[in-house]
């Protein structure tokens, strides 16, 4: 039997969790997304993502100087330009790599 404390907690978590998915639900909507937005889409924590653009690793805008905004499509756009590597792609270019570098009478 559930007290009414269980059930106020069973609401509360239902209320948050339905703000979450509405604040998803809106983000896949927004093409321009500011740090925390961009953040939750690319799945890092928004410390790393600012570490990231300090460094000029991704592509972000800062018009008025202070606020930092992304791109949608450009963030995606960075996502494929950066590709994992196969199994076959790691064995390809480690055959170029012993081809260019011979072993020298070992």
């Amino acid at each position: 039997m559930e007290t009414n404390f269980e059930n106020q907690i069973r609401d509360y978590v239902s209320l948050c969790v339905s703000d979450e998915v509405k604040k998803v639900i809106e983000n896949q909507n927004k093409e321009i997304l500011t740090l925390g937005d961009a953040a939750s889409f690319l799945g890092l924590s928004k410390s790393y993502l600012y570490k990231m653009t300090a460094k000029g690793e991704i592509p972000f805008y800062r018009p008025l100087g202070k606020v930092m905004y992304f791109e949608r499509s450009a963030l995606l756009e960075w996502i494929r330009s950066r590709p994992g590597k196969t199994q076959e792609s790691i064995a390809a270019a480690a055959v170029r790599y012993v081809d260019r570098n011979p072993l020298n009478g070992r």
